[in-house]
């Protein structure tokens, strides 16, 4: 069977010989692969070159249906302005007490526990879609309905095809995820808040705001990246640190390491395997050509073990020079959005963690159950054994 890189495992030697030799390879199917850390950095700046897309080749999305790492320029840089007003700086910094007193909260009923925890459902997952939803607006008790509905969106084909077997298009393929949004929406028209969904629906782009299917559109977005990427940051955070007792013993000891691991941990087990774009003009690269309308692959998890950027790029580094390096994140004007709140919400799961357990043995040790995700990377179960 020929080796697809999409499905390797991040340490396969045979990827390090694409780094190596074949830099930019055709894929079983069709896409071209980028297996460098400067080919993807380079991909990510020329944005109207290379148009992020997860769909087929074919599927066409209308425009108030695009979600924002879809949307062209110069549209996509002004509906960004408005997302990122909900993740100013000073916004999440009003999340953290939450995040904490959050994390306090779900350890108490973990520790009570006999035996093993699985803590990717007990731990891990509330605490992204409890932070996206305190700061979006939506009802804290409502977290798991619509973590659900992300779930399945993602696990699904509306991602690639804009439908799946219920219908076309958000509306038409998960329907109660769309009513539910639409009806925050509705509320904020008839009594605004002091919350992002109110700023979506009155902030002004060039003259106009948004409709409601783009607000619509633009929120599942952010409910399904807020509970989805930052889970897997979390989850794979929390593997490592429960399998390698060198790893906990040395954040343990010394707490300002922890967001170096997160850094690390972004390196070494990126949430998101891999960005797909669209080519849009005849490319030359490596000596390939790409032709315009091809699928083109950012390979994020060997670019993030590319040997010509990173020393041992095999091997979990707490000190590494230049942390933030990675391209767990993306890069270049698409750099996701979230990414600030990200960082603050591992690093406050882990440093919480860490204030309440005196130690943590992994059930099935070194042990990863993925999750059935083709672009995402992340644990779908951690059973551990806690002690205070």
């Amino acid at each position: 069977m020929a080796f697809d890189p999409l499905v390797a495992d991040f340490d396969d030697p045979e990827l390090a010989e694409l780094r190596r030799s074949c830099p930019v390879s055709r894929t079983g199917s069709g896409a071209w692969f980028l297996a460098r850390y400067e080919d993807s950095v380079a991909g990510a700046k020329d944005v109207d070159r290379f148009v992020a897309s997860f769909r087929e080749p074919g599927v066409v999305v209308p425009d108030e249906e695009q979600l924002i790492s879809e949307i062209p320029e110069p549209r996509h840089g002004q509906i960004r302005r408005i997302i990122n007003s909900a993740i100013a700086a000073h916004r999440i910094t009003r999340v953290e007490p939450f995040c904490v007193s959050l994390c306090n909260e779900l350890l108490d009923g973990i520790l009570e526990c006999d035996g093993p925890v699985d803590l990717i459902t007990d731990y891990v997952m509330p605490v992204p879609n409890n932070v996206i939803a305190h700061l979006l607006g939506a009802p804290a008790d409502d977290f798991r309905r619509w973590a659900a509905w992300s779930d399945e969106v993602v696990q699904g084909t509306y991602p690639t095809k804009n439908r799946n077997d219920r219908g076309e298009g958000l509306a038409g393929a998960h329907p109660e995820f769309v009513d539910y949004v639409d009806s925050l929406i509705a509320d904020r028209r008839r009594q605004p808040e002091d919350d992002f969904i109110t700023r979506l629906v009155n902030t002004e782009v060039d003259g106009r705001r948004l409709t409601d299917i783009e607000t619509r559109t633009q929120l599942v977005f952010l409910f399904i990246s807020g509970n989805e990427t930052t889970r897997h940051l979390i989850g794979n955070l929390l593997w490592r640190v429960v399998n390698d007792p060198g790893l906990f013993a040395a954040l343990d000891t010394d707490r300002s390491l922890i967001s170096n691991a997160v850094e690390e941990s972004l390196r070494m087990d990126p949430p998101v395997r891999f960005l797909m774009r669209n080519c849009m003009a005849d490319t030359q690269l490596h000596g390939e050509s790409i032709p315009a309308g091809d699928k083109v692959v950012f390979g994020l998890a060997s670019a993030n073990r590319d040997e010509r950027q990173f020393d041992d790029p095999q091997n979990f580094h707490l000190e590494r020079p230049d942390q933030r390096s990675h391209l767990a994140f993306g890069g270049g004007p698409h750099v996701c959005p979230g990414a600030a709140l990200a960082r603050l919400e591992a690093r406050v799961a882990v440093e919480v963690f860490l204030d309440r357990v005196g130690s943590a043995t992994a059930a099935e040790p070194g042990t990863y159950d993925g999750v059935p995700v083709f672009w995402a990377h992340g644990p779908r179960t951690l059973r551990v054994r806690l002690d205070r």
